[in-house]
């Protein structure tokens, strides 16, 4: 066996020197500890000489390292390094310039580190019942402990914002005035004998088409001869002659034509005519493939009246109309400032929610940060440096940490997986621990966010399956605040409580809902399972078996097969969180304080007894 050498002596020759410390200067108690190890290091009786003796002391290996296969070979240490470094996060965290490098200030690093300053600056306190003569030592409490409930995957995005925004537009009627040659013509009643004018029956369709109009002026017929050019007779007294103004030289409508003119009208003039239209100002907005009308259509906003234009009294049930839109705009937009500036998150990837990405600048980025998961509280189980949990080799001196053995938690968990196992077996697809499918929305760029989830901290097993027996209240009690002041649905906000039970994987985000290409609403799909084992299972499982999770908009969270889960090395699996839920299910006594009390009935034992 390899020889192991004697630095280990360096304790012995601690006890035997320290009584003469308080007669000696410092140098000459280094001198003398020198001189005495010295001595001890070329003592072949310490030096172990077997297995057993090898491996009781500290840090001891055996004799095979397994780095050893690069000592005589550095051109494979090289190449080994180079393989493992693209997995390696923390070699990508400090070689790559895109990423956002958590920072730590001062009091953040001494928060972190309390437990050992407290020790450091107060030795005599925690090592107070050290005693080098082989007897049991004293347990102090050493100060609690920071806990550490995890991380979760945060997100945010930047690129184009589609933006709504009200516009309107006005329809109006324009008049316009136009001035034409007019022929003024005499009117008779039908009755009328003896005269060369126009009877009513001939004047009125052009009357009714709106090309003849009265002027008003209306004299005896007599008169009327005298101006139309013909000679008066007994029968003009008898009647009125009424004048009319067509905008058209009508011919054969007079008995007989003037012979001042030579036409059927007495007098020719100017007529002024008023006419409106429509102007339509909506013309560029109905145009616009950004912009949609409102399904309430045009509302008239002046009229019904009548106008006088001109001279020209003109009616119209309604003079000018309103019409409304809704016009999408595009904006750069980024809702990344919080993410960005949060020390504590660390940025991972960058996601384009692009539904049909064309090789150009993705519209809207998706970026995913790495926080931690806020502290739901500390552990209340506290934990000891004790007087003879203490070694020293080379003058350095280090607590020995007492742990419990993992290998019977390995072996509950591993029973527990078999038992769920055979609850979850499904005898339609004989497959075990199938999640189900879940997902939430958040708007893009909104600030609604039915995808909380871890954000604001865990919940315990207990408290998170209560909630859900107990119906819609109780779901939103538990859930987080905001979700129901945002109304997300009854689905959402139980997902959100069984993502911090952490009985869920969340499989990522896509695009669920877009406005000409670009994404306006994202949803982040999880399966989720009966128990935080499953979820445990399948998320190591899988890379073991070559079988990775399909895309966040189509994975359909299948189970394994009977030979899937055969086929899985359960003691190659991280099983850290399925322990906190076994000691909560079983509070298990403080093993110091346990063993404080075995020891004081032993000895309490003896002292009746007198052995």
């Amino acid at each position: 066996m390899r020889s192991i050498p004697a630095s280990a002596a360096l304790v012995v020759a601690l006890m035997v020197v320290t009584p003469a410390l308080a007669q000696t200067t410092v140098e000459e108690a280094r001198e003398q500890g020198k001189e005495l190890g010295t001595q001890k290091r070329n003592d072949p009786t310490l030096v172990p000489s077997s297995d057993a003796q090898a491996a009781a002391v500290p840090g001891y290996s055996g004799p095979s390292l397994p780095e050893g296969s690069y000592f005589d070979d550095p051109e494979r240490l090289e190449a080994a390094g180079q393989s493992a470094k693209s997995s390696n996060e923390q070699y990508r965290i400090t070689t790559d310039a895109d990423r956002t490098r958590a920072t730590f200030s001062n009091s953040e690093i001494l928060a972190a580190t309390q437990r050992a300053t407290s020790v450091e600056n107060d030795p005599s306190t925690y090592l107070a019942g050290e005693d080098y003569s082989g007897g049991g030592g004293s347990c102090v409490p050493l100060p609690p402990a920071v806990g550490n409930a995890g991380y979760y995957e945060a997100t945010c995005n930047q690129g184009t914002k589609i933006e709504d925004q009200p516009r309107s537009c006005s329809i109006t009627m324009v008049p316009e005035t136009t001035t034409v040659d007019a022929f003024k013509f005499f009117v008779v009643p039908n009755s009328a004998y003896g005269t060369p004018f126009a009877r009513y029956d001939s004047m009125a369709p052009h009357i009714t088409a709106g090309t003849c109009r009265p002027t008003g002026v209306v004299m005896q017929a007599c008169a009327a001869h005298r101006i139309y050019g013909v000679s008066t007779n007994k029968f003009c007294d008898d009647y009125n002659a009424t004048e009319y103004v067509c905008s058209q030289d009508l011919t054969g409508i007079a008995f007989l034509p003037s012979p001042i003119t030579g036409r059927d009208w007495h007098a020719k003039t100017t007529d002024t005519q008023v006419t409106v239209k429509r102007a339509d100002g909506c013309g560029p907005l109905t145009a616009d493939a950004m912009c949609m009308a409102d399904p309430a259509g045009e509302i008239c906003t002046e009229g019904p009246e009548t106008r006088v234009i001109n001279g020209v009294p003109i009616t119209q049930a309604c003079w000018a109309w309103k019409r409304d839109f809704t016009c999408h705009t595009l904006t750069p937009a980024s809702d990344c400032g919080d993410l960005e500036s949060n020390r504590a998150c660390t940025y991972l990837r960058t996601e384009c929610l692009d539904d049909e990405p064309n090789g150009g600048a993705c519209q809207v980025e998706n970026r995913v940060y790495k926080c931690p998961t806020p502290l739901s509280g500390t552990s209340d189980a506290p934990q000891y440096i004790c007087g003879d949990d203490v070694y020293c080799i080379n003058g350095d001196c280090e607590p020995i940490v007492r742990e419990a053995s993992t290998e019977f938690k390995d072996a509950l968990v591993a029973l527990h997986s078999i038992d769920q196992a055979g609850e979850e077996f499904d005898e339609t697809n004989f497959t075990v621990f199938k999640g189900n499918r879940e997902t939430c929305h958040k708007p893009v760029f909104g600030l609604i966010n039915c995808c909380a989830g871890k954000t604001s901290g865990l919940l315990t097993v207990g408290a998170g399956a209560a909630a859900l027996a107990g119906g819609p209240a109780a779901i939103a009690a538990l859930a987080t605040p905001f979700l129901t002041l945002f109304a997300c649905s009854q689905d959402e906000m139980k997902l959100d409580i069984k993502d911090r039970m952490g009985l869920c994987h969340n499989l990522g985000t896509y695009c669920s809902s877009k406005i000409l290409g670009i994404c306006t609403t994202k949803r982040t799909a999880y399966c989720c399972f009966e128990s935080k084992l499953s979820r445990v299972l399948q998320e190591q499982g899988r890379p073991q078996l070559g079988k990775p999770w399909g895309s966040a908009k189509k994975e359909t969270c299948q189970g394994f097969t009977v030979d899937e889960f055969a086929r899985l090395d359960l003691s190659v699996m991280n099983f850290t969180e399925v322990y906190a839920d076994f000691m909560d299910a079983a509070k298990l006594p403080d093993e110091v304080q346990t063993m404080t009390d075995i020891q004081a009935k032993i000895q309490s034992y003896y002292d009746l007894h007198g052995k």
